[in-house]
């Protein structure tokens, strides 16, 4: 009777030990869609979606989730696939990896180029700090047939970080495209365009400055800030910064004058953060280049913006609609 118990014992033993280590993904097939695009994917196991999305990380976020056994989080953000070019994208999003996150050699930032069922992709990890916590960041950038998908996982930076990455892995491999819809995603389009408001055109002999989007973003304590995004050209012979945008652009909201505002160095918003490091970039003659002026708001009435008349004479000021 013993030898039978001992027996018995030692198989739910095998099997318990066999079922936790299956247990790799959560058999939910989390679903999700942007601009007429839908996808799914399963998550990995003890991850949870979020019920309302967390914008902290990107603008344009449309899905997130966390870890439940740890401090680790993953952001997805999308866009239509003609946006993104994969010719050359691996190497030159290495080294902006490697300018971003201010590391010394190149070779460090991993990279690696695959597929997710027949889509093709790549992954990049790194060293970084997310919530002023050490944190392994997986980036995944796959093309499907209508779009162009970013996931960012953040991975605490414990004593499970291998186990799991390779859980992390998994979970992207289940990712696909399920549907999409044309006339949803030319709808999509113009509400964006309106969400965006008007592009303003300013300009003189020497320079152009043109808005091409504009965003409510959220930074550390809960500052509200107005992200206004523009192509800047220099017209003139000599180099300038877009930065002048500062000195010659006034952002009033309820007849206050609002202040020019900063993102923490440390900042989740990987793009406009990009944006903002070319303020400092000497323009040369015949150049363009993206850039972004940060306000904080006090409040979520319109942003009045008044121009030099110094520098653009006769230039009418216009009225810019906080976004929700």
């Amino acid at each position: 009777m013993k030898k039978i118990t001992t027996i018995t014992l030692s198989i739910v033993t095998i099997l318990f030990f066999l079922s936790g280590c299956t247990k790799i993904l959560d058999k939910t097939k989390q679903q999700f869609q942007n601009k007429g695009v839908s996808y799914e994917m399963q998550l990995p196991a003890a991850w949870k979606p979020d019920k309302e999305v967390k914008n902290d990380y990107r603008l344009q976020t449309i899905f997130s989730a966390e870890d439940m056994k740890s401090n680790s989080y993953l952001f997805i953000i999308t866009s239509p696939v003609k946006e993104v070019t994969q010719k050359g994208f691996g190497e030159q999003t290495r080294k902006k990896l490697q300018e971003r996150y201010n590391y010394k050699k190149l070779k460090d930032v991993y990279m690696k180029k695959f597929k997710v069922g027949n889509y093709p992709a790549y992954k990049y990890t790194l060293n970084t700090k997310y919530d002023e916590k050490s944190v392994w960041a997986h980036f995944y950038y796959i093309w499907t047939e209508h779009g162009f998908v970013q996931m960012t996982f953040y991975s605490a930076d414990d004593n499970s970080y291998e186990k799991r990455s390779e859980k992390i892995d998994s979970a992207v491999a289940t990712f696909k495209e399920t549907g999409f819809d044309e006339k949803e995603a030319e709808q999509e389009q113009e509400l964006q365009k309106k969400e965006e408001g008007d592009v303003v055109t300013i300009a003189n002999d020497e320079l152009k400055i043109e808005t091409t989007a504009v965003r409510r973003v959220t930074g550390v304590d809960k500052k509200k800030f107005l992200a206004i995004r523009y192509t800047f050209t220099n017209l003139s012979e000599k180099a300038i910064q877009p930065s002048v945008w500062g000195k010659w652009v006034t952002a009033k909201q309820g007849g206050q004058t609002l202040s020019l505002g900063n993102l923490p160095e440390d900042t989740s918003f990987l793009d406009i953060k990009e944006l903002v490091a070319t303020q400092s970039k000497e323009v040369q003659q015949g150049e363009s280049v993206e850039s972004v002026v940060l306000y904080e708001l006090s409040d979520t009435s319109t942003v009045e913006l008044s121009f030099s008349q110094d520098v653009f004479p006769g230039q009418e000021p216009t009225r810019v609609v906080v976004p929700e």
